[in-house]
């Protein structure tokens, strides 16, 4: 018996070590070992996150199964999973290191190891914000110009991970203004932008709304033109008054508009202004009529104009026929070839009526001439105040002096 017991320790490790070497010589005959790739899961993941680190990608599994089920070994036999709820929030969105856990969904299969047996998972809460709503154009055609963008919607919310909704400055629609000059009125997908304006990670960040519609007028480059501003009068003055002349201030415009319409204005208008029966002068605060589709140049200008109408009794004419006398003749005798003149005389017209051929007579004067024919110009004076002469018809007239006749001689006594 002590013969058994003697070296026990050593008798029992070359018994295992047999028991280890049948058994390893047993299981290479009917056992076989292999790798495959199977997919990571992330699961459990803490309510309201977002998985920046996005997919965690494949494992490879190294596993022990019998040969004759090696060749139907596939992934699905596998289960590799992350647990997103070992994941720190207070940290987020810090990268943090998770194990991986892989197990056999069957029982013939043995895992043996994994590789890599962790990763890297960065988690960000979810965030909501309001930003604006920004269109931009990109370059204009020269020859055109827009006005201001329409949006259907000047906000949108956004909603996505802290860390990068926190990046996001504003949502913009970038929109093509064609050469054609056609107006845009389309919907318009927005991106999101930081304050560079360059695009955040459009698959991490959603809006709502994504699309809006947006309008914008366009239009050909404008110029400007300069006319003059004509003032509209009606009626007219009181009797015995006219209108004497208009003044304008300012007596121009500078207009604004489209070549095309602007070179069809050669004036602007004042709106109707009445000097009917006035006998004073007038001025006028005159409201511009502006033609459409123009503006004034000056955005600050107002649209009026001063218009003053000097006003003044109003000058006529009429003509008389009238008889025609000699002046200085003395003892002659003055003898005009013809008996009447015809007579035009201006002046203010409630004058002119109030006058008479009977108040006025033409006289050529022949004072000093001596007998004979002459053709000497008429003259007329004591025209009332205001009364002016035009013309004397025929303006020569032809008188024949005569000296006066010898007293007869007296006949002698018989």
């Amino acid at each position: 018996m002590r013969f058994l017991l003697r070296n026990w320790h050593l008798k029992l490790s070359a018994i295992l070590l047999a028991t280890v070497l049948y058994t390893g010589l047993v299981f290479s005959g009917s056992f076989s070992e292999s790798t495959i790739q199977v997919r990571v899961e992330q699961v459990n993941a803490p309510p309201d996150t977002f998985v920046l680190s996005g997919e965690l990608g494949f494992v490879e599994v190294r596993y022990q199964t019998a040969n004759d089920l090696a060749a139907s070994v596939v992934a699905e036999a596998f289960s590799a999973r992350v647990d997103l709820a070992e994941y720190d929030m207070s940290r987020a969105p810090q990268p943090q290191v998770l194990d991986v856990e892989v197990s056999s969904l069957t029982e013939d299969i043995e895992i043996l190891s994994r590789s890599p047996a962790t990763v890297r998972v960065e988690i960000d809460r979810i965030e909501e914000r309001t930003v604006p709503v920004e269109v931009e154009t990109g370059e204009v055609p020269s020859e055109l110009e827009i006005g201001d963008p329409v949006l259907s919607q000047e906000e949108v919310e956004i909603r996505g991970p802290a860390s990068i909704v926190s990046q996001v400055d504003r949502a913009v629609a970038f929109v093509s203004v064609s050469a054609s000059g056609i107006d845009v009125n389309e919907p318009v997908d927005l991106v999101a932008v930081d304050v560079e304006g360059q695009p955040i990670d459009a698959g991490r960040v959603e809006m709502e709304p994504e699309t809006i519609s947006v309008q914008i007028d366009v239009e050909e480059t404008q110029t400007t033109q300069t006319v003059p501003v004509r003032p509209v009068i009606e009626g007219t003055p009181a009797p015995g008054f006219a209108l004497e002349s208009l003044t304008v201030e300012p007596a121009t415009v500078t207009l604004r508009g489209r070549p095309g319409v602007l070179s069809e204005i050669d004036e602007v208008l004042t709106q109707p202004l009445s000097i009917d029966g006035v006998s004073a002068d007038q001025s006028f605060d005159a409201e511009l009529v502006i033609p459409e589709n123009v503006r004034l140049a000056d955005a600050d200008a107002e649209p009026i104009a001063t218009v003053t109408a000097a006003i003044v009794p109003s000058v006529s004419s009429r003509t008389f026929v009238v008889g025609i006398v000699c002046q200085g003749a003395g003892d002659n005798a003055c003898l005009p070839a013809l008996d009447q003149l015809t007579l035009t005389l201006s002046g203010p017209g409630d004058t002119l009526s109030g006058l008479g051929a009977g108040d006025f007579t033409p006289t050529v004067d022949v004072s000093g001439l001596a007998p004979g024919t002459y053709d000497l110009e008429p003259s007329i004076g004591g025209l009332p105040e205001g009364v002016e002469l035009l013309g004397i018809i025929p303006g020569t007239v032809t008188v024949t002096i005569e000296a006066p006749a010898p007293p007869p001689t007296p006949t002698p006594a018989p």
